[in-house]
Protein backbone atom coordinates (compact mmCIF):
# COMPACT_ATOMS: atom_id res chain seq x y z
CA UNK A 1 0.00 0.00 0.00
CA UNK A 2 1.15 3.51 -0.81
CA UNK A 3 0.22 6.40 1.50
CA UNK A 4 0.52 9.92 0.14
CA UNK A 5 0.69 12.25 3.12
CA UNK A 6 0.18 15.94 2.42
CA UNK A 7 0.56 18.92 4.69
CA UNK A 8 -2.27 21.36 4.13
CA UNK A 9 -1.57 24.54 2.17
CA UNK A 10 -0.87 28.07 3.32
CA UNK A 11 -3.09 29.73 5.90
CA UNK A 12 -1.05 32.95 6.03
CA UNK A 13 -1.16 35.55 3.27
CA UNK A 14 2.12 36.92 1.88
CA UNK A 15 3.59 39.38 4.36
CA UNK A 16 1.42 38.21 7.26
CA UNK A 17 3.11 37.22 10.51
CA UNK A 18 3.52 33.43 10.61
CA UNK A 19 2.69 32.10 14.07
CA UNK A 20 2.33 28.74 15.77
CA UNK A 21 -1.22 27.41 15.51
CA UNK A 22 -2.17 24.98 18.22
CA UNK A 23 -4.83 22.39 18.76
CA UNK A 24 -8.17 23.77 17.68
CA UNK A 25 -6.95 26.98 15.98
CA UNK A 26 -8.24 26.67 12.44
CA UNK A 27 -7.72 29.60 10.06
CA UNK A 28 -8.94 28.94 6.50
CA UNK A 29 -6.73 28.31 3.51
CA UNK A 30 -5.67 31.50 1.76
CA UNK A 31 -5.65 31.78 -2.03
CA UNK A 32 -2.20 30.22 -2.34
CA UNK A 33 -3.27 27.36 -0.06
CA UNK A 34 -6.13 26.54 -2.43
CA UNK A 35 -3.74 26.69 -5.39
CA UNK A 36 -1.46 24.24 -3.60
CA UNK A 37 -4.41 21.87 -3.19
CA UNK A 38 -5.17 22.06 -6.89
CA UNK A 39 -1.52 21.34 -7.69
CA UNK A 40 -1.73 18.19 -5.59
CA UNK A 41 -4.90 17.12 -7.39
CA UNK A 42 -3.31 17.76 -10.77
CA UNK A 43 -0.25 15.71 -9.78
CA UNK A 44 -2.43 12.82 -8.61
CA UNK A 45 -4.36 12.85 -11.87
CA UNK A 46 -1.25 13.17 -14.07
CA UNK A 47 0.42 10.23 -12.32
CA UNK A 48 -2.72 8.11 -12.40
CA UNK A 49 -2.64 7.94 -8.60
CA UNK A 50 -6.30 8.46 -7.82
CA UNK A 51 -6.75 7.63 -4.12
CA UNK A 52 -9.08 4.80 -3.19
CA UNK A 53 -9.63 6.48 0.19
CA UNK A 54 -8.73 9.80 1.78
CA UNK A 55 -8.41 10.95 5.38
CA UNK A 56 -7.86 14.30 7.06
CA UNK A 57 -7.67 15.81 10.53
CA UNK A 58 -10.79 17.29 12.14
CA UNK A 59 -9.66 20.79 11.16
CA UNK A 60 -11.39 22.50 8.27
CA UNK A 61 -8.13 23.59 6.64
CA UNK A 62 -7.19 19.94 6.09
CA UNK A 63 -10.63 18.80 4.92
CA UNK A 64 -10.92 21.76 2.53
CA UNK A 65 -7.45 21.02 1.16
CA UNK A 66 -8.29 17.35 0.67
CA UNK A 67 -11.63 18.14 -0.96
CA UNK A 68 -10.04 20.50 -3.50
CA UNK A 69 -7.26 18.01 -4.28
CA UNK A 70 -9.68 15.10 -4.69
CA UNK A 71 -12.04 17.07 -6.92
CA UNK A 72 -9.15 18.24 -9.09
CA UNK A 73 -7.82 14.68 -9.36
CA UNK A 74 -11.18 13.39 -10.55
CA UNK A 75 -11.80 11.30 -7.45
CA UNK A 76 -15.44 11.12 -6.46
CA UNK A 77 -15.17 10.86 -2.71
CA UNK A 78 -14.85 13.02 0.36
CA UNK A 79 -12.08 12.81 2.95
CA UNK A 80 -12.88 11.07 6.22
CA UNK A 81 -11.91 13.11 9.30
CA UNK A 82 -10.00 11.19 11.96
CA UNK A 83 -9.16 12.65 15.38
CA UNK A 84 -5.89 10.70 15.45
CA UNK A 85 -4.55 13.10 12.81
CA UNK A 86 -5.17 16.15 15.01
CA UNK A 87 -2.60 18.90 15.36
CA UNK A 88 -0.53 19.18 18.54
CA UNK A 89 -1.68 21.69 21.15
CA UNK A 90 1.48 23.75 21.51
CA UNK A 91 0.44 25.46 24.74
CA UNK A 92 2.21 28.77 25.30
CA UNK A 93 3.94 28.51 21.92
CA UNK A 94 0.60 29.23 20.28
CA UNK A 95 0.39 32.65 18.69
CA UNK A 96 4.16 33.18 18.73
CA UNK A 97 6.54 33.47 15.79
CA UNK A 98 9.63 31.25 15.64
CA UNK A 99 11.79 34.14 16.86
CA UNK A 100 9.46 34.74 19.79
CA UNK A 101 9.51 31.04 20.73
CA UNK A 102 13.32 31.10 20.81
CA UNK A 103 13.33 34.22 22.98
CA UNK A 104 10.84 32.85 25.49
CA UNK A 105 11.69 29.15 25.61
CA UNK A 106 15.26 28.95 24.35
CA UNK A 107 17.01 28.00 21.14
CA UNK A 108 17.64 24.42 22.22
CA UNK A 109 13.97 23.60 22.79
CA UNK A 110 12.99 25.22 19.51
CA UNK A 111 15.68 23.72 17.29
CA UNK A 112 15.46 20.26 18.85
CA UNK A 113 11.84 20.20 17.71
CA UNK A 114 12.38 22.06 14.43
CA UNK A 115 15.41 20.06 13.25
CA UNK A 116 15.05 16.70 15.02
CA UNK A 117 11.39 16.44 16.11
CA UNK A 118 12.42 16.01 19.74
CA UNK A 119 9.43 16.85 21.96
CA UNK A 120 10.38 19.82 24.18
CA UNK A 121 10.20 19.89 27.95
CA UNK A 122 7.71 22.70 27.73
CA UNK A 123 4.10 23.28 28.62
CA UNK A 124 2.60 21.77 25.50
CA UNK A 125 -0.89 20.54 26.34
CA UNK A 126 -0.69 17.40 24.20
CA UNK A 127 0.74 14.28 25.83
CA UNK A 128 3.60 12.94 23.71
CA UNK A 129 2.97 9.24 24.32
CA UNK A 130 -0.77 9.49 23.72
CA UNK A 131 -0.13 11.44 20.53
CA UNK A 132 2.37 8.97 19.09
CA UNK A 133 0.14 6.04 20.04
CA UNK A 134 -2.80 7.64 18.21
CA UNK A 135 -0.79 8.05 15.01
CA UNK A 136 0.49 4.47 15.24
CA UNK A 137 -3.10 3.29 15.72
CA UNK A 138 -4.21 5.18 12.61
CA UNK A 139 -1.45 3.63 10.49
CA UNK A 140 -2.20 0.13 11.79
CA UNK A 141 -5.87 0.57 10.95
CA UNK A 142 -4.90 1.55 7.40
CA UNK A 143 -2.77 -1.57 7.10
CA UNK A 144 -5.60 -3.77 8.31
CA UNK A 145 -8.38 -2.23 6.23
CA UNK A 146 -6.73 -1.29 2.90
CA UNK A 147 -5.37 -3.53 0.17
CA UNK A 148 -1.71 -3.85 -0.72
CA UNK A 149 -2.18 -2.20 -4.14
CA UNK A 150 -4.22 0.77 -2.93
CA UNK A 151 -3.15 4.42 -2.81
CA UNK A 152 -4.39 6.33 0.24
CA UNK A 153 -4.35 10.13 0.63
CA UNK A 154 -3.82 11.59 4.09
CA UNK A 155 -4.02 15.37 4.51
CA UNK A 156 -3.02 16.64 7.91
CA UNK A 157 -1.04 19.18 9.91
CA UNK A 158 2.66 19.40 10.66
CA UNK A 159 2.53 17.63 14.02
CA UNK A 160 1.45 14.18 12.78
CA UNK A 161 3.87 14.32 9.85
CA UNK A 162 6.81 15.21 12.09
CA UNK A 163 5.93 12.32 14.38
CA UNK A 164 5.84 9.88 11.47
CA UNK A 165 9.18 11.29 10.33
CA UNK A 166 10.57 10.83 13.83
CA UNK A 167 9.63 7.15 13.69
CA UNK A 168 11.60 6.78 10.44
CA UNK A 169 14.75 8.64 11.56
CA UNK A 170 17.99 6.69 11.45
CA UNK A 171 16.50 3.79 9.49
CA UNK A 172 16.95 5.03 5.93
CA UNK A 173 20.29 6.50 4.89
CA UNK A 174 18.82 8.35 1.92
CA UNK A 175 16.66 10.44 4.26
CA UNK A 176 18.68 12.50 6.77
CA UNK A 177 17.18 13.51 10.10
CA UNK A 178 16.81 17.16 9.09
CA UNK A 179 14.73 16.17 6.06
CA UNK A 180 12.44 13.84 8.01
CA UNK A 181 11.91 16.55 10.64
CA UNK A 182 10.04 18.90 8.34
CA UNK A 183 7.24 19.04 5.79
CA UNK A 184 6.53 22.41 4.19
CA UNK A 185 2.97 23.55 3.54
CA UNK A 186 1.65 22.03 0.34
CA UNK A 187 4.37 19.39 0.18
CA UNK A 188 3.96 15.63 0.30
CA UNK A 189 5.57 12.52 1.69
CA UNK A 190 4.94 9.16 0.07
CA UNK A 191 5.18 6.04 2.20
CA UNK A 192 5.03 2.36 1.37
CA UNK A 193 3.54 0.14 4.05
CA UNK A 194 3.46 -3.63 4.21
CA UNK A 195 2.76 -6.19 6.91
CA UNK A 196 6.08 -5.64 8.64
CA UNK A 197 7.48 -2.39 7.29
CA UNK A 198 6.93 1.31 6.72
CA UNK A 199 9.41 3.09 4.47
CA UNK A 200 9.61 6.53 2.86
CA UNK A 201 9.64 6.86 -0.92
CA UNK A 202 9.74 10.65 -0.95
CA UNK A 203 9.72 13.16 1.90
CA UNK A 204 8.92 16.87 1.90
CA UNK A 205 8.71 17.17 -1.87
CA UNK A 206 6.36 19.09 -4.13
CA UNK A 207 3.50 16.97 -5.50
CA UNK A 208 4.98 17.01 -9.00
CA UNK A 209 7.42 14.26 -7.95
CA UNK A 210 4.59 11.70 -8.01
CA UNK A 211 5.02 9.02 -10.64
CA UNK A 212 2.70 6.22 -11.78
CA UNK A 213 2.58 3.28 -9.39
CA UNK A 214 4.85 0.39 -10.33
Amino acid sequence: MKIICARHGNTFSPGAKAIWLAGQADPPLVLEGKRQARRLGTALRSAGRIPSAAFCSPLRRTSAYAEIALTTSGARRLPIPDWRLSEIDYGDWEGLSNVEVVRRFGARAFFDWYRRSIWPRSNWKTDQNVYFDAIDSFLMDLKDSCGSTETILVVTDHGPLKCIGRHLMGKFGDFPVAQLARVDTGNICELEMGDEFLRPITWNEQPGVLVPAA
